[in-house]
């Protein structure tokens, strides 16, 4: 590895050390208090590059400007802070794995990350592999979008070639769906932004999943088992029913690219009571309005069909896709068209089958489609980074915030 790799990788090693998991059973913005011990590192090496503005605003979110040449769209940037909650965030130890060789990764704790199980890892030869010791998640979704940022920054201010405006937002909160909470579309200031929270270095999403999720309640007709005959009517059996009527071929598992689902998240009762929770999530608006409209014509089937029970279903919107918004102001996506370009590299386009941050950003006046981090295996122990794609995309947002 170069002294240029070292030192740009000097800084996802940095991060990654803090641990910023959030925490969803907290009410508070942001949701855990330790997600400050990296945003204030964050404002700190900001101020130091000479960003004066860099603060962190009473819901915990960093903002920071750098000017540009006159005349030039400002482009913002944004990658959040926190970690998922599948696997521990904390004492993360990570290691580089020199001139990978293809084969499995057999990490201190007994862990393997096998070349099998990901083929992708075929793709990293003679590159450098970050992982970490297999007791923790690496972090690099979105640890390696905020290195890639701060090394495009300090490289574009010690080189100080002409460049776009830049507005820079890290969040708090993004895995457990609030990063969007309390933007501030006035105080971000750009004319488009880049979520920068992917994996493939070629790849841009502009669509996302429209989302809902649903809270389904069954009150029952229980009664002692043994002269249940005629009588019964088991709430959780109802819940089943709904699932079933739903269809099986609908389900996360069982559908990919533009394809939509209900996901059963979670199921909690008795045979008397019981609760479910789903997402739906489908691409496609009309589509997605006549699932909704379908868990709740099954409810009414189902009350319908058992009048002695009752089937209550609750929907709520949850984000919308983004592709309403980028479709009508594709400046973004042209943007990126010149940067990917200039790079070298042959863009590529796929749909989001989850969300973004950057969806609301959109629906909030600032167009913001998602690239990549050259980080893989996200939310897991299994997860790494491979440093040629890691640089590929540093190089490309250096790209983004100079081509015109």
């Amino acid at each position: 590895m170069d002294r240029p790799s070292k030192k740009r990788l000097e800084k996802f090693l940095r991060y990654v050390k803090v641990d910023t998991q959030s925490d969803e059973t907290s009410p508070t913005s942001p949701s855990a208090r330790k997600e400050y011990d990296l945003l204030n590192l964050l404002r700190e090496e900001l101020l130091a590059l000479g960003l004066k503005d860099a603060h962190i605003d009473q819901y915990g979110r960093l903002y920071a400007h750098l000017e540009g040449e006159e005349g030039w769209e400002r482009i913002g940037l944004n990658s959040h802070v926190d970690t998922a909650s599948e696997a521990s965030g904390k004492d993360v130890k990570p290691i580089v794995h020199e001139d990978y060789d293809g084969k499995d990764i057999v990490l201190p704790n007994g862990l393997v990350i096998s070349a099998e199980d990901f083929p992708r890892l075929k793709d990293h030869v003679g590159d450098a592999i970050v992982t970490t010791d297999g007791t923790t998640l690496l972090g690099g979704d979105d640890k390696s979008g905020i290195a890639i940022i701060m090394n495009a920054l300090e490289e574009l201010i010690e080189e100080g070639v002409p460049r776009h405006p830049v507005s820079i937002l890290f969040t708090p909160d993004e895995e457990i769906g609030r990063g969007p909470e309390h933007f501030d579309n006035a105080e971000f200031g750009a004319e488009f932004a880049y979520t920068i929270d992917g994996a493939d270095p070629d790849l841009i999403e502009y669509e996302n999943f429209n989302a809902a999720h649903a809270e389904v309640s069954v009150d029952g007709l229980s009664i002692h088992p043994g002269e249940a005959k005629g009588k019964l009517i088991n709430a959780i059996t109802l819940l089943l029913k709904l699932d079933l009527a739903l269809g099986v071929s609908r389900r996360p598992e069982l559908t990919e690219g533009h394809e939509g689902f209900y996901h059963l998240l979670a199921i909690e009762g008795d045979s008397a009571h019981a609760r479910a929770r789903y997402l739906i999530r489908e691409h496609d608006k009309a589509k997605f309005e006549a699932m909704k409209a379908e868990l709740v014509e099954k409810a009414r089937e189902l009350n319908t069909l058992y009048p002695k029970a009752r089937v209550d279903v609750h929907v709520v919107d949850d984000y919308r896709n983004m592709k309403e918004v980028l479709e009508k102001d594709p400046r973004a996506i042209e943007h990126a068209k010149k940067a990917f370009e200039a790079a070298g590299i042959k863009m590529r386009i796929d749909p989001i089958r989850g969300g973004t941050d950057g969806a609301t950003f959109s629906f909030l006046g600032c167009p913001t489609p998602n690239l990549g981090t050259g980080s893989y295996n996200h939310h897991g122990e299994r997860e790494y980074l491979s440093l040629r794609d890691f640089e590929t995309m540093i190089e490309l947002v250096k790209k983004i915030l100079t081509v015109r």
